[in-house]
């Protein structure tokens, strides 16, 4: 259980993981919360933790899909721009 409340901590510290780093620790949270082991404070702080990485996640899909729309025209064919100095 002390590793479940050091997670939280953890994170806030971790805003800058990889889009695959944040979903394996989400995943790992979830694991947990389903596990029904979990008291409900723990549950809580999971939770909490869970939210993060998730905004975290999306936030990471959303910027990748930017870049994608940056890449390519209106007929979804990739353009020839350079995006190398961004």
């Amino acid at each position: 259980m002390a590793n479940e409340e050091n997670e939280g901590i953890e994170l806030e510290k971790d805003t800058d993981l990889s889009f695959e780093d944040a979903l394996s620790r989400l995943e790992e949270t979830i694991h947990r919360m389903e596990s029904g082991d979990s008291p409900l404070e723990s549950l809580v702080e999971n939770y909490q933790s869970g939210v993060k990485l998730l905004k975290i996640c999306r936030s990471k899909i959303e910027r990748a899909e930017m870049k994608i729309k940056e890449v390519t025209d209106q007929e979804g064919k990739p353009t020839a721009e350079d995006f190398s100095n961004e």
